[in-house]
């Protein structure tokens, strides 16, 4: 009998460790893809709401500010609070943030509700991250990375959809009545979900300084902070503006989208293939190697004239972009389980920091003519 009492214990922890994977792996699936949604559809929102990309360039850096502040404090309200309320406070928030963007028919209306969206998924995507790296701690790596695959797709479906909204002329609006429906069914799903508790839960805010002041001036954290500031910043730049970039080239939005998606799924591949290849590469060595890569193809990708060849440069820096946050803070984590949580909110702060500042010069690089320039762009059959 006691025997079997042992084996059903350990099946309920192994399905528990399982519906946690699956559980993160959909959230960030689905916050992933209510933000990278905006990012296709800059120039219908700066059409529909009578602004210059130089307007919405400044909220995206306002929600990019508020993912920084986001990132300072949740490491330490998951220490205070634990996973679960601190996830389902940020799905509520993503929720009010997608409601918001229906709702969004001027300039003030979407900033407000842009800044909330990105609050739900900074709290969120610190959080569950924490949660997949506290968790399977002793096979981070994969675990990490496996749970990023979920913001990859959420990535590739987003333009996907845009170019379904093209094809058939609805408004964007829509697209985020359905996020809401989507968050409301994996908060059902959390209330029942057994959470892992962590000792340092419940201690107050100085307490919790003092434990993790180390860490956050160890020159180890601090070299990953720098890598994730260079390679998110990037990322995210390059998605954001990548319809924008192409409108500029005279690229119909629907097409542009498309080519978006290609590039989204060279991140799928590189994922999986990282997801392979840590079982047999050192982390470091892999993520050197990728670094690499991908400044190489980057690079020529801008500086190659010819279409067809910027589309294969740019799936080839795709694939070597991705997974280098999920390798880094891999790395990050070895210096011990305990500071699994201010670990993420150190490498993320690093990470929107640079968001920031990418964002803004993106901005400025677009302010002089992307007016001008919008004013010619066709949307599939819809001209502005």
């Amino acid at each position: 009998i006691m025997n079997k009492i042992i084996c059903l214990a350990k099946h309920s922890k192994i399905n528990s460790e399982k519906s946690i994977l699956f559980f993160s792996f959909l959230q960030r699936l689905l916050i992933n893809l209510g933000v990278s949604i905006i990012g296709p559809i800059i120039p219908l929102i700066a059409v529909d709401l009578k602004v210059g990309l130089d307007y919405i360039g400044s909220t995206i850096s306002i929600g990019a500010f508020v993912l920084l502040v986001t990132a300072i404090s949740v490491g330490f309200l998951l220490d205070m609070f634990g996973f679960k309320k601190i996830i389902f406070g940020g799905a509520i928030l993503f929720s009010l943030g997608c409601l918001g963007l229906f709702f969004s028919y001027s300039y003030s209306m979407f900033t407000i509700a842009y800044s909330v969206l990105q609050l739900g998924v900074g709290t969120i995507t610190i959080a569950t991250l924490s949660l997949v790296g506290n968790h399977y701690f002793k096979n981070k790596s994969k675990s990490i990375l496996t749970s990023n695959i979920g913001l990859t797709l959420g990535a590739l479906i987003a333009p996907l959809l845009v170019s379904l909204i093209v094809l058939i002329n609805i408004k964007w609006q829509i697209l985020f009545t359905y996020l809401v429906i989507l968050q409301v069914f994996l908060m059902l799903i959390l209330i029942f979900l057994k959470m892992p508790k962590k000792e340092n839960t419940g201690k107050n805010f100085k307490s919790l300084f003092n434990i993790n002041k180390n860490v956050i001036s160890h020159p180890y954290i601090i070299l990953c902070g720098v890598i994730t500031f260079l390679y998110v910043s990037t990322m995210q730049t390059f998605y954001t503006w990548f319809t924008s970039y192409f409108s500029a080239l005279d690229i119909k939005l629907g097409i542009s989208s498309l080519f978006l998606a290609i590039y989204v799924t060279a991140n799928l591949v590189g994922m999986f293939a990282k997801n392979y290849m840590v079982k047999y590469i050192e982390e470091k060595k892999l993520l050197l190697i990728s670094i690499s890569l991908s400044f190489v193809f980057l690079l020529s990708a801008f500086f190659t004239p010819n279409l067809l060849a910027k589309i294969i440069l740019i799936f080839l820096f795709g694939i070597n972009i991705a997974g280098n946050f999920s390798l880094t803070f891999s790395i990050g984590l070895n210096i011990g389980s305990q500071f699994t949580n201010i670990v993420s909110s150190l490498l993320h702060a690093f990470s929107y920091l640079g968001v920031i500042l990418f964002q803004y010069l993106s901005c400025l690089l677009y302010t002089s003519d992307a007016a001008d320039e919008l004013d010619g762009v066709d949307l599939g059959g819809r001209r502005i």
